[in-house]
């Protein structure tokens, strides 16, 4: 009975231990926050597009597919055999049904306009005005606007004279030479500003063979 009695208060004292450690871990484990998925670190970071931005809007079409083609811009000088006189030629290729308005194309419709910087090497002569070297297609009343119209398709090219000072060599001498009108076709126009060409020597032509400087 004493060795009952010595055990009792023993065993009781350590069964409080282990509950009390155990009470004691478990207070630990329930304090500690879950883990969150923020935390969670990637080496990238994927981004989703918004139905927005999968889906964007398709803008109608204001030209056709024909218009937006690029219409090809080129320029040359030549001189007359044995002088230093000769004509400055723009030349202008359209593709398909697109045409330009004609250097006098009658308002509101914007007519092309060549521009022809300036230099100390070289001057324009007689009127100092370009000319086609072909007329325009001309319609005198257009059914749909009620105004005239002025047209060029398919290959132009504006013509000025020109004479070239002995400040410089011809095949050293640079033109430049800017662009603006719009390019159409029969269902919507694309305006286009200061597009740019550089004219250089291309030869010596003979007057005689020709009234007008050879195509090339």
């Amino acid at each position: 009975m004493q060795f009952q009695s010595f055990i009792s208060p023993l065993a009781f004292a350590l069964t409080a231990v282990v509950l009390l450690c155990c009470q004691s871990k478990t207070s630990k484990t329930n304090s500690v926050p879950p883990p969150s998925s923020a935390t969670v670190t990637h080496p990238y970071t994927a981004v989703r597009l918004t139905t927005q931005e999968i889906q964007k809007p398709q803008h109608t079409k204001k030209t056709t597919d024909e218009i937006q083609k690029p219409f090809r811009l080129s320029s040359r000088f030549l001189l007359k055999n044995g002088t230093n006189e000769g004509y400055l030629i723009v030349k202008v290729e359209l593709p398909g049904q697109s045409y330009i308005y004609s250097l006098t194309q009658p308002e509101p419709f914007p007519k092309t306009k060549i521009t022809v910087a300036s230099s100390p090497h070289f001057s324009l002569t007689g009127k100092q005005s370009f000319t086609p070297d072909r007329n325009p297609k001309i319609i005198e009343k257009d059914p749909d606007f009620g105004a005239r119209l002025e047209k060029h398709a398919g290959i132009v090219q504006f013509v000025v004279p020109l004479k070239i000072n002995k400040t410089i060599a011809a095949e050293e001498l640079q033109i430049l030479v800017e662009l603006d009108g719009q390019v159409c076709d029969e269902v919507s126009c694309l305006p286009f500003f200061r597009k740019k060409t550089t004219a250089k020597f291309a030869g010596f032509y003979d007057p005689t063979r020709k009234k007008t400087p050879p195509k090339k």
